[in-house]
Order: structure tokens, then sequence, then C-alpha cells
């Protein structure tokens, strides 16, 4: 696989879950659809960021754990979901919708 060349990265470490992902939402409009993203963040919030990234619309390209820190590498998609509410976003298994 070729690597990838972020267009921006985000340093969520130390952030205590919904802020990691109320960082990502307000990051990713700063760079293009289809560029990429680079988060670092505590493994404790990786399930949720993912999640989140997922519902949302983008592509979650990579995914990797190092100790206790994980980068994710996150496509911007061209249509953002933004019918998904950040605070359900951690509690949703994978292909479910949330309760309105």
């Amino acid at each position: 696989m070729a690597e990838m060349t972020a267009a921006a990265s985000l340093d969520t470490c130390g952030k205590i879950c919904p802020e990691p992902n109320i960082m990502i939402k307000d990051k990713l409009p700063e760079i293009k659809p289809g560029e990429i993203l680079e988060v670092v963040g505590d493994v404790p919030n990786k399930r949720s960021m993912e999640r989140f990234v997922r519902f949302r619309g983008h592509e979650l390209v990579s995914s990797t754990v190092d100790g206790d820190i994980f980068t994710m590498l996150v496509r911007r998609a061209e249509n953002e979901r933004t019918d998904i509410p950040l605070s359900q976003c951690t509690f949703l298994n994978p292909g479910e919708r949330p309760l309105m």
C-alpha cells in the first residue's frame, strides 16, 4: 500500500469523550473532500472515534495502536452525515441508527 500524506493532523491525547469527536468534527472542514486527516489519540477513545468517523460518512483508511496511543487516517467524505449526534456515537454498534 502506498504511503498516504495527511493534509492535516489532530492530537486528541488527554481528551475525554465526546471532546475528541467534537475536535474531529471541527477539524475536517479544514481539509478538502478526499484528503486525509491524521488523528492521534488515547486507546480508550479509539472505538468511539472510529465509529464517529464511519457514522458521519467518512472513510477510516487505517487505525494502528502503539502502546497507549493510536493513530488513525480519515479520508474526508464529499457529503458528511450530520444526522448523527455527537453524544450518541459512543453507544452505537456498527450498522445501528441512533434513536431520534
